[in-house]
This record gives C-alpha cells, sequence and structure tokens, in this order.
C-alpha cells in the first residue's frame, strides 16, 4: 500500500530535491514555457493520480506498470498522439525525479510509441531470397547488356547490390567508401563512418571477392576513363542514393516482391539477429545506439504492445 508519506513524496511539484529544486523550476531552468509546464503539469497529474489509484510509487513504477498505465489511457479512448504527448512529458518528470534522488531510474525512457500510420519494418527477406536476388542479377544473360559500357555498368551494380545484401550497406555508406577501404587478402571491408553511423569492418562473402577484384582491377578504370575521371571512391558518382534506386528498379524487374532498398538492408539485419546477440548486430549495422538495433527485433506482441516499439535494456 502507497503509504501517505510517499504520496506527499510524489505529489507533483511537491518531491523535495537536493540537486534541482522544485519541478517547475527544474523545466523553466530547461527553458519550457508557462504553457509547456501547464500541459505537462495535466499529463503528470494524470499519471500521479493513476498510480495513486493502483498503490504505486511513481518513483518505483516497474516497466510493466508503465504499459500498463498506457493500456488504460488507450481504454479511456485517448488518442495514440496525445498519449505521445503525455509520454514525452512524463518522461521529464522521470528525468526531475532522477536528478531529485526520489528515483534510481527514467523507465519512461524505455518506451516509445509508434507515430500513427508509421509502418515500422516492411516485408522481410529470408536470407534464401536474397541469395536468389544477387544471383539473379549477377548472372542476367549476356544480350541484356547492349553495350559494352552497359556491360561495364552491370558489373558495377552487381558489387554494389552485393554489398547491400551482404553487408546490409546503405546509400550514405556505399558513397563513403574508398578503394583503400577493401582488403581481398582478407576477405574485409572497412566501412567508414558518418553522421548517423558508426564505422565498422566486415566480412566479404566468397563470391563478392572476385567480382570486386575484377572490378578493382579491370573494371572501375574502365568506366573512370571513359569519363575522364580520377577519384578514391570506391563508386565514383554524382549521387549514389540515385544509382542504388536505379539498380533497385532493375532489379525489381526481376524481383517484383522488392520493395526498395530499405526492405533489403532491414531484411539483412533481421536476419543477423537471428544468428548474432544484439550487440554484434549494433556493430555489424553501425548503428550508434542500441535502441537503432532493438527496434529491428520482431516481438510476439499483444493488443497493446502491437501499437509499441519496446526497447529493452540488455539482461
Amino acid at each position: 500500500m502507497l503509504s501517505e508519506a510517499n504520496r506527499n513524496e510524489v505529489e507533483l511539484g511537491g518531491a523535495k530535491s537536493h540537486k534541482a529544486g522544485s519541478f517547475k523550476e527544474y523545466r523553466q531552468s530547461s527553458g519550457y514555457s508557462e504553457k509547456s509546464i501547464r500541459v505537462q503539469d495535466s499529463h503528470v497529474n494524470c499519471f500521479n493520480s493513476w498510480c495513486l489509484r493502483q498503490n504505486i510509487n511513481p518513483g518505483d513504477i516497474t516497466y510493466s506498470q508503465a504499459l500498463q498505465f498506457i493500456d488504460s489511457e488507450r481504454e479511456r479512448g485517448i488518442e495514440r498522439q496525445s498519449t505521445i504527448r503525455e509520454m514525452n512529458s512524463i518522461r521529464i518528470y522521470f528525468d526531475y525525479l532522477l536528478e531529485s534522488g526520489i528515483t534510481t531510474q527514467n523507465i519512461i525512457k524505455r518506451i516509445r510509441i509508434r507515430q500513427s500510420g508509421k509502418k515500422v519494418l516492411p516485408e522481410i527477406l529470408s536470407p534464401a531470397q536474397l541469395e536468389n536476388i544477387y544471383q539473379d542479377y549477377l548472372n542476367l544473360p549476356v544480350w541484356n547488356h547492349g553495350t559494352a559500357t552497359a556491360k561495364l555498368l552491370h558489373h558495377r551494380n552487381t558489387v554494389i547490390l552485393g554489398l547491400m545484401i551482404y553487408q546490409g550497406l546503405d546509400s550514405g555508406e556505399i558513397a563513403r567508401l574508398e578503394t583503400g577501404h577493401v582488403n581481398l587478402s582478407e576477405g574485409k571491408i572497412y566501412i567508414p563512418s558518418g553522421r548517423k553511423s558508426n564505422s565498422r569492418t566486415l566480412k566479404l562473402q566468397a563470391n563478392q571477392i572476385l567480382p570486386l577484384e575484377t572490378y578493382l582491377e579491370e573494371t572501375r578504370s574502365a568506366l573512370l576513363a571513359k569519363r575522364e575521371l580520377q577519384s578514391i571512391y570506391l563508386f565514383p558518382s554524382k549521387k549514389s542514393s540515385d544509382l542504388v534506386c536505379k539498380i533497385v528498379e532493375a532489379v525489381k524487374k526481376i524481383h517484383p516482391e522488392i520493395k526498395d532498398s530499405r526492405q533489403l538492408r532491414s531484411s539483412v539485419l533481421m536476419n543477423w539477429l537471428k544468428t548474432n546477440n544484439i550487440r554484434q548486430v549494433q556493430y555489424m549495422a553501425g548503428h550508434k545506439s542500441i535502441r537503432s538495433t532493438e527496434s529491428y527485433r520482431r516481438e510476439d506482441l499483444t493488443d497493446l504492445t502491437r501499437q509499441l516499439e519496446l526497447f529493452h535494456p540488455l539482461k
């Protein structure tokens, strides 16, 4: 049972802080407007009232209890977007409780409600499907390439498609690759960091080695000569995203089930998660946050949790 002392301790604005002052002062120091503070107060009061009815001390609430609160809001008819705003206010409240020493963790940060109408992941392709996509594109008949240049471009595009299917690279990562990043003797490739991704070194598949070697020694130099260019980049292009889109469109003519390049990357990461631990996949994917990797996990969810993306801490 929640004690009267605990009730007083968690009452909005009444928590005594050793560091942060009152909850209102905490938000004022963070630059929140008076209007925002009033809205947040309403959200937090609603949350605290629910906790009191459930005999829960908000500072000690568990992850599953926090989900129960969200479920209760859904049952009251609160729309998804309103619940998102409500949980954002409660997250700020828990940041304050944490800084004040009233709680030891911010449970609310582990929950992110998916935006309405936003599909988390496209349909996932199995490793066998991805392999077939690569092989079918690689083995397009010679008559499909009308000119010598078209043949060179197809070879380049096959190498790029391999990096998308086996290493899960996106267009930005493909654009940053340099010739020196490929180590054929060790069968590895270095992926440099970007604004949203970490660097990493990934293994190449055996069937990628020969196409990459031929590309580096013959195809790439022939394409650069035709364009009278010099470049340190592995795949010189004015806009790599357009290049990747053209490759995906060409592949879709053989495999109409493909939607876009995001589907290919999502499939690679989802398949990695079936055979590797999440920290390994975080490294392989170049994710800066474990939450980005966690969002690719498939969960057997209830009606409530199907509306959520759950970011569990590692155990």
